[in-house]
């Protein structure tokens, strides 16, 4: 396994026994795996695997839940081109540098997201996929044990797109690749009309019928939704209501 990958998070001292507790979180990941049909995955920083796999089939890439445990870290090496490896290999450790500069009673709220290509075998064209990372349990030391890691299918147009957040703060953080810093920048808001627009576009309302249950015109659908690709650096409503969703706007 690249040892690379787990710079700069101390090598962990914790016994085989207190494995036994982890039964129950691994059954509620499962379970919210069945539940939702996501998929999930959950990284031991002790031992420098992967505890548990989820069998929904866009992190796979065509491998078993149970050979992707096996190979580990290295199912990456398979799955990844040479140079977002080393992508991913800098946002490792630029997180995680990030993650232990945070306060120890922080650091549990933390997420970090960002996007990267998948090769699926038989497909000409790489799946660009989004991941996000937040911990389940730290050590008392304030180390990262164990972390939950979700893959959904990608809004942005290319790999990178790194963020860190902290549940119920007024900012967050992007990385930059080409000065190797961290920025903090104000998170986006919507308004309430914007808010009501995105909840009816799910539906699958139209501008019309959306200005119907509004009791506006439609050209004022139009300027809200206008304002909102600004907001969200969408295209259209489509990319705006899955960049909401995973901005946790709606």
């Amino acid at each position: 396994m690249p040892r690379t990958f787990f710079q700069p998070i101390p090598l962990l001292q914790i016994a085989d026994e207190q494995y036994a507790r982890l039964a129950p979180c691994v059954a509620m990941v499962r379970a919210m795996a069945r539940n939702t049909n996501q998929s999930l995955y959950i990284i031991d920083y002790n031992r420098r695997n992967f505890l548990y796999v989820s069998p929904n089939p866009l992190f796979l890439c065509g491998y078993t839940p149970e050979q992707v445990q096996e190979l580990g870290y290295a199912f990456y090496t398979q799955v990844v081109s040479d140079e977002e490896l080393q992508m991913l290999l800098e946002i490792n450790e630029a997180g995680f540098r990030f993650f232990y500069q945070c306060p120890v009673e922080e650091r549990p709220e933390m997420t970090v997201e960002y996007d990267f290509h998948l090769r699926h075998p038989g497909e000409g064209r790489p799946q660009l996929i989004h991941h996000k990372l937040t911990p389940i349990l730290l050590t008392p030391e304030g180390h990262i044990w164990l972390a939950l890691c979700t893959v959904s299918l990608s809004l942005a147009q290319k790999a990178g797109n790194v963020r860190m957040t902290r549940h119920g703060a007024r900012t967050h953080h992007t990385y930059s690749f080409l000065t190797r810093r961290w920025s903090e920048v104000p998170n986006v808001t919507l308004t309430d009309r914007e808010h009501d627009i995105l909840s009816l576009s799910v539906r699958g309302l139209g501008n019309t019928e959306i200005g119907e249950q509004l009791f506006i015109s439609a050209d004022t659908v139009k300027f809200h939704k206008k304002k909102l690709f600004e907001k969200l650096q969408a295209e259209n409503i489509t990319e705006a209501v899955g960049i909401a969703a995973q901005l946790r706007l709606i």
